[in-house]
């Protein structure tokens, strides 16, 4: 015992009382106990002894806990964070764990609900983008009907460009949309999609059409005498077979071209194609991939896939 900060042992000496009643008076009013360090054992500042006589006293006097708080509180200096018996810091690490864990949470659905109002805003923009020029386009050609054909196909490349997702279906016009002329007369319009069936453009399909080595290089073969294998070679030889024609739809889906063919006892073949310009600097069409009845498949069967095929050439 020091004459400044005292041990559970020296308020035991102090008071005359056991060890484990200091503790219990500690547990009991921790707010009064000022700690002096955290190492072993225990220390407490200056004080804790007439702290320890007095609770002593006040409990001969047959008080209450709580009479003898409201005592202490008048008589002696408190702290409200002191801890109970040793200080542990696990509880506040898990809480402090728990707290990071809440505020990322918290700031990745921030992010989310703000990407939510950009891409709301950037498709307003766009649709007030078609709105206009369709209002545009449709005056034009009510000045001249002559260019109804030019019209209709300036209105799909609009729309294809504001929504920025491939239009896959034509575009007819039918009336809704009202304009008003000058002498009074007015005419309406509006955009509407059938469901003509679609397929990629003759100069795609004339394409040399490559692969990926097992190197990731870009490999092609020889068609017809002097000439490359094209796309549309690959394409007649999948889907003609034996005099027996295929079940055949083309589809796009974002910048690539998709073949969907069915024989009437095989299965499902999906191929996959996009036009890309290769490190040479040649525009072909890339054989990206190949699902069987929506399984897709690896590199090695993709290769065999375009090699067989490619043998076949003969046949057409």
């Amino acid at each position: 015992m020091t004459a400044d900060t005292f041990t559970h042992k020296d308020l035991s000496a102090v008071t005359g009382v056991s060890v484990t009643t200091i503790k219990s008076y500690r547990k009991k009013f921790p707010e009064f106990f000022m700690i002096a360090g955290h190492g072993k054992p225990l220390r407490f500042k200056k004080g804790a002894d007439k702290l320890c006589l007095r609770i002593k006293e006040l409990f001969a006097n047959n008080l209450s806990s709580k009479q003898i708080r409201d005592k202490l509180l008048i008589e002696f200096e408190s702290v409200k964070d002191n801890k109970p018996l040793s200080v542990s810091t696990k509880k506040s690490d898990e809480s402090s764990l728990e707290l990071e864990k809440l505020t990322r949470v918290t700031m990745q659905m921030m992010n989310g609900l703000a990407g939510l109002v950009t891409s709301q805003a950037r498709a307003e923009q766009r649709l007030a983008k078609v709105e206009k020029k369709l209002t545009e386009l449709i005056e034009k050609q009510e000045a001249n009907s002559s260019g109804q054909d030019h019209l209709l196909s300036e209105i799909k490349e609009i729309i294809s460009a504001a929504s920025g997702l491939p239009q896959s279906e034509k575009v007819t016009a039918k009336k809704v949309i009202t304009i008003k002329k000058e002498h009074g007369d007015s005419s309406s319009y509006t955009i509407e999609s059938d469901s003509s069936p679609v397929y990629p453009e003759n100069d795609f399909l004339e394409l040399p059409v490559v692969i990926h080595s097992d190197k990731g290089d870009f490999l092609g073969m020889p068609g017809k005498p002097g000439h490359p294998f094209t796309l549309k070679e690959l394409v007649d030889l999948v889907t003609t077979k034996k005099d027996i024609n295929s079940i055949k739809i083309w589809r796009k889906q974002g910048v690539e071209w998709i073949l969907s063919f069915k024989t009437p006892a095989g299965p499902l073949h999906e191929l996959y194609f996009q036009r890309t310009r290769t490190p040479k600097g040649n525009i072909v069409s890339f054989f990206t991939r190949l699902d069987i009845n929506s399984e897709p498949k690896d590199q090695p069967f993709l290769f065999s896939f375009f090699r067989e095929v490619r043998d076949r050439i003969d046949e057409i």
